[in-house]
């Protein structure tokens, strides 16, 4: 059986029933770029799965690099459906997109920053081990985000594939 890439730290979980800190999670989401999945953008920081919502570990290194290419090869990624409360913005379907888009941004495969927030730092070795063959691959196959997002507005001297993405 295919190892699984813990994802779980991406996205926070919250109860539909949690009261609401505030009442305005700010503007209504027509459509969510990748932009909005970096750690400062107000969208990210308000995304919750519900408590309902299985585990977001649930995926090989292969269904990652797929989805992963699919998305900067700009081929067809089914809708995400979002259900704002008066909290949070709630990720009915979706989670391991989203999920999978954040941990490329993050370079955090379940090792990086946010998972050893999450876990307080008490990452078993086995899913260190799994997130580095991921990462690996995903630079090798895609490249980090970073590089891509450097790239944009700078054509030159990049490969056809890269300047496509």
């Amino acid at each position: 059986m295919a190892a699984k890439i813990n994802l779980d730290a991406m996205i926070p979980r919250a109860d539909f029933a949690l009261e609401p800190a505030s009442t305005d999670t700010g503007e209504k989401i027509q459509s969510l770029g990748v932009e909005q999945l970096s750690d400062n953008s107000l969208v990210k920081k308000n995304l919750r799965k519900p408590d309902f919502q299985r585990e977001t570990n649930h995926w090989s290194q292969s269904q990652l690099l797929s989805f992963l290419k699919s998305y900067v090869d700009r081929e067809l990624i089914p809708s995400v459906i979002l259900w704002q409360s008066p909290s949070f913005i709630f990720v009915i379907d979706g989670a391991h997109r989203l999920s999978a888009l954040s941990a490329w941004i993050a370079d955090d495969y379940g090792d990086g920053l946010i998972s050893r927030k999450f876990y307080n730092h008490e990452i078993p070795e086995e899913q260190k081990k799994i997130a580095g063959r991921v990462r690996r691959v995903i630079h090798k196959e895609i490249g980090p985000f970073s590089e891509l997002q450097a790239a944009v507005g700078q054509p030159e001297g990049l490969s056809d594939l890269l300047r496509a993405r």
